[in-house]
This record gives structure tokens, sequence and C-alpha cells, in this order.
């Protein structure tokens, strides 16, 4: 069976249709590059818009193929996921929200620039995340053409290109604010899909978890046990994979940048995130599953990526297999306009009027925001059209673990400890992302394992050093405790 074009471009034009309403009618409360890069949403619609950046691709796609190439051994990282979002929440929420604020910060960089008075960390973070993101955004690209390619048998420069021109309309309408809402219908869509899928692949099974592990015992033994005898899902990788999302969360500045964002300092707000992002975030485990029963279904698939495309294909009527094709394209979407929206903020305003031109007028920043989004759409255009990642999900988890060892040690002992100083805190996101490409080229060792050694040489580091050298100046420390919020609408 084939997907019905007519089904699929009637909902796509009606959920596009309601995006882009969405985005312009919420962008225009927004007034001078501040809000651009960051406008103050709700709770409930910021915790939508982290859930669907965070999870896009690589949980619709990319991690139910690792769960059909591995079994259950690699189920750990939907358990995992939902509870160390919920750490990252309880570790720099509201810290991140408060001090931001006081300092006026728009960006993560910018807020790692001012309150250790240096530029050279302001511009390194945003110039290393800005790489690790592009490698996020190809495997995001992977997703989309393994989905359109699957379904429809699309040309795959026709599926890049048409994705690329969607993507920066949804970043240039309106900026943040427009960014977020969109992310909330597509989260919204995006649970939807996730319950729909899973119960058509459920019942395919036969409704039946015992049935499921005789069958995929008789595919591979290795595919029923909780913890793999090797390899990525050995008794270290499980021990040490939590932690490694936890570096991949916890100061990433796409996903930080949302807590940044939420509307006041009051504990209901991040009671409201807290609970609304737990709760979806256990819902979307589901597709782990998903990939599982998909092992049984479909035991020889060219590509494991394919894997939630295939089940739909052949148990969803075709109404619902178009709603399904375009939830995909939101679970894509979504990541892939918050990143480029974070680039394009960090490029703009950390870069070029923090650093080149101190006296731009909103317009020359804004301009200079649309310019690096495209430029950063063509880069991953190029890379996309000549390279894809064989699971899109392992090359995600690996970027977004690197860009997270930037930032690092210098927000999170930050945050913490006043006494972290300027150089403690270079140093601490150089080590660290120095000692991640370390162990991936030079000496390999389990993936999860790599990311955490890495994050603790990086803490130890800024520690060591921030003891031998000078404190930051103490008006910073003291203005980043005010409670009176500064404005952030520069």
């Amino acid at each position: 069976m084939s997907l019905n074009m007519g089904w699929f471009l009637g909902i796509f034009v009606v959920f596009l249709l309601i995006n882009l309403f969405v985005a312009i009618k919420v962008s225009k409360g927004t007034s001078g590059i501040g809000q651009f890069a960051l406008g103050n949403v709700g709770a409930i619609v910021l915790a939508f818009s982290f859930f669907a950046t965070r999870l896009s691709a690589s949980t619709y796609l990319g991690e139910p193929g690792f769960c059909w190439a591995t079994g259950w051994p690699y189920s750990w990282i939907g358990i995992f996921n939902a509870a160390f979002w919920l750490a990252t929440i309880l570790v720099v929420a509201r810290r991140m929200r408060q001090y931001s604020g006081a300092l006026g910060s728009l960006t993560v960089p910018d807020f790692l620039g001012k309150r250790y008075g240096s530029d050279f960390l302001r511009i390194w973070t945003s110039i290393g995340c800005t790489v690790f993101y592009i490698m996020l955004m190809v495997a995001q690209y992977k997703g989309i053409v393994a989905l359109f390619t699957t379904l429809f048998g699309l040309n795959k420069v026709v599926v890049i290109i048409v994705f690329s021109i969607i993507a920066l309309l949804y970043v240039n309408i309106g900026g943040f604010k427009s960014v977020a809402w969109t992310d909330f219908i597509q989260g919204v869509l995006m649970v939807a899909i996730a319950i729909v899928v899973f119960l058509s692949a459920f019942k395919a099974v036969g409704w039946s978890f015992a049935d499921v592990n005789k069958q995929l015992a008789n595919i591979d033994p290795e595919l029923v046990k909780p913890v793999a005898s090797s390899g990525l899902y050995d008794l270290v990788g499980v021990i040490c994979l939590p932690f490694y999302l936890f570096i991949s969360l916890v100061s990433n500045p796409y996903c930080t940048i949302r807590l940044m964002a939420l509307t006041d300092v009051n504990k209901s707000s991040f009671k409201k995130f807290g609970i609304t992002l737990l709760s979806i975030g256990m819902i979307c485990m589901l597709m782990y599953c998903t990939g599982i029963f998909g092992r049984v279904l479909f035991p020889n698939l060219t590509d494991a990526d394919n894997v939630v495309p295939t089940i739909a294909l052949n148990y969803l009527p075709q109404w619902m297999l178009a709603v399904f094709a375009v939830g995909l394209f939101a679970a894509i979407m979504s990541t892939v306009d918050s990143m480029l929206h974070c680039v394009s903020s960090m490029i703009s305003l950390d870069v070029y009027k923090r650093t080149i031109n101190k006296n731009a007028t909103d317009k020359q920043v804004a301009s200079v925001a649309r310019y690096s989004s495209i430029v950063c759409v063509l880069i991953v255009l190029v890379i996309a059209f000549f390279w894809t990642p064989e699971f899109l999900s392992m090359l995600g988890l690996i970027a977004a673990a690197g860009s997270g060892l930037i930032t690092l040690s210098p927000l999170l002992v930050g945050l913490y400890w006043d006494r972290t100083s300027k150089a403690g805190a270079i140093a601490g996101s150089l080590v660290g992302v120095g000692a991640f490409a370390f162990f991936y080229w030079i000496m390999p060792i389990n993936t999860w394992a790599r990311g955490v050694v890495s994050a603790i040489i990086a803490i130890v580091v800024t520690i060591v050093v921030s003891l031998l050298t000078k404190p930051v100046d103490a008006t910073i420390l003291k203005q980043m405790r005010c409670t009176e919020v500064a404005n952030r609408t520069e």
C-alpha cells in the first residue's frame, strides 16, 4: 500500500496554514531583536516546545530504528529520557531563568559571556554549538528523506529543498515566540501519533509482549536481554547512559533557552513546565516499543530508520496515514526550526552585535540573523546531498553531547559556585570538548562513557583552574542575584 497524495496534501496544507497563521499572529507582539531572540512564553507552551525540539526524527524514526536493530537493551534510553528531563529542570531551570534575566541575557552564550566577563567564551560557545547543530540538522534531514521516500517515493533533492524553505519561513516570521508556538502545535500532534502508531503496531503483534519476546528470541537472543552482553548497552553503558543524556540536555543552548524564556520565576511556572514535560515524555516512550514490534513484523528491513514509516504504511488507514506523515514532518521541523533560530540568534547577537559591530541597529542585526539562517541551511543542504548517517539517532546523540559539553562546566558550575573564574570556565569548556574528541577518535570507549568521563574531566578542570586564577568581578555576581528581572529587549 502507498500513501494517497491527495489525503496527504489536504491535511498538510491545513496544518501548514494553521502554523503560519499562529506564527504571524504571535509575531505581531514581537518588537526588536531582543524579542526575536527570546520572547517570554507560558510554561505549558514551552514544555511542549522543549519536548518537540528535543524529540524529533530521533524519537520517531532513529531511535525506533535502533530498537529494531538492538532490541530491548536500547529501550533504556526511553526510560531515562523522561526522568532526566525532570532532573534538568530541577538542577538548572529556576537559577537559569533568574540569573539570565537579571543579567539581561538573550542567549546561553550571551549569559556565559556576561557571567564571566568573557568575549572569548561567548564567541567560542556560539561557533562551537553552531557546528554541532549543523550535525544535528543533518540527522533530521536524513529523517525527512527516509519519511517521504518511504511513503511517496519522492526525489531526495525535492524533499530537502521544500523542507528547507518551510523551516526558514517558520524562523524568520516572528523569531522565538513563533518557533515556540508552532512547536506547541507540532508537539500536540506528535503525542497523538505516538499513541496511534504504538497501538496499531501492538495490535499487529497480537497485544502480547510475551509473544513479541518469543519471536525476538528466535531472531536473536540478544534482542530480549535487558542489558547487552557487549557494546553500547552493556552494564557500563546502561549506567553511564542517563548521565550522558543529562549532559546533552542540562546546558544545551537550544534546550536551555526554553528555560530562560519562562514568563516568571515563580515555583508554579516550573511545576507546570515539569509536569507537562514529564507527562508527554512518558507517552512518547511508546515509540521505543513500536520499533521493537517492528522487528517482529518486518525483520528484513534494509534501513532500520524506516521501521516506523513501514508500520504506518501497512497498518493505518489512508486518512490516518496522512496525519501520521504530517505529524512526522512536524516532529522533524520542530527541531530544525529551533536549531536554526538558535544559530541565527547566536551568530547575529553573540558574534556580530556583541563583537563585530557593537553599535549595530536592530535592522542590521535582524539582517545578519536572516542571512545566517540561510547560510546554515545551505551548509546542511550540501552535506545532506552527499552524506547521511547510517543511524540518524546516533549522530543526533553524539552532536547533542558535544554541544552540551561546550557549555556544561561553565554553566553548571557557574550557577552553583560563585568562585568559578573566567579562566576556569574557558578551560573546562575547551577541555570537555577536547576530551570528547580524544575518546571518539584516539582512544575509543563506550559511547555513553565517553560523554560522562569528558564531563567529569571538564568539571574538575573548571574547579581546579578557578581556584588558581582570579575570580570574576563581584559586581557581576551581585547583579546576577538581583530578584528584579532585567529588561531583555535591548
